[in-house]
């Protein structure tokens, strides 16, 4: 308890353990979440200490970071008023550990219209509110000017760098679909765009879905 801050130590000795409990989950956080860190600035360490009252879900450091975000997520704090974007930004960075870490799957190189696929482990498509994806080239405030409506595709590449491709809600959509189970060409022919639109669109889309297969993020189920 008194490692979780919840009782003040008896002794020097307990004081500097529970600073050291504190200080490597800090380290682990700006590691781990190393832009959220940066807007968070002052307002970090309070965040910190509240998160170590708490129970957690594993004893090992690299698996709190969802903890942390879960925390986050139900937390009152003036942070989530004065830059409401930081929710996603900390999923984004999360996912981006999640998809670093995924385990390889196999690659099939063959397309084909009629198949089943999903998306690798190593993929994740995302929808956001704000600009997140490119927090580390903008200020709180161009973020915050550009609420919308953002989709991404992150995934981690064969040389095993995370990255993320921005989706029209269109493609957002097909992705999504083709990842609950429906072929490509279902999904095409059921979608609400006019016979001409999906005309053009194929090939597009047959490029697209041949590239994600050579990147090992469509698999064939």
């Amino acid at each position: 308890m008194v490692a979780k801050g919840l009782e003040e130590p008896e002794s020097e000795a307990l004081r500097l353990y529970r600073e050291l409990v504190y200080n490597r989950f800090e380290d682990f956080t700006k590691t781990s979440f190393p832009l959220f860190s940066s807007f968070a600035g002052e307002d970090l360490k309070p965040l910190v200490e509240e998160f170590l009252k708490e129970d957690h879900s594993s004893p090992l450091l690299v698996d709190l970071g969802k903890d942390f975000l879960e925390f986050f997520e139900r937390v009152e704090t003036h942070l989530k008023e004065r830059l409401p974007f930081l929710r996603e930004l900390l999923l984004y960075e999360w996912s981006e550990i999640e998809v670093f870490k995924a385990q390889d799957e196999e690659v099939a190189s063959e397309f084909s219209w009629k198949g089943s696929y999903r998306l690798s482990s190593a993929s994740r498509l995302l929808r956001f509110m704000y600009p997140v994806h490119r927090a580390q080239e903008l200020s709180a405030e161009e973020i915050l000017k550009g609420k919308g409506e953002h989709f991404l595709l992150l995934y981690r590449d064969r040389n095993y760098r995370v990255r993320s491709q921005e989706l029209t809600p269109f493609v957002y959509g097909f992705l999504k679909e083709i990842d609950s189970g429906r072929s490509p060409l279902e999904v095409l022919e059921g979608s609400d765009i006019s016979s001409e639109e999906k005309r053009e669109a194929r090939p597009y889309l047959e490029r697209f879905l041949k590239e994600l297969l050579d990147l090992g993020i469509l698999i064939k189920v």
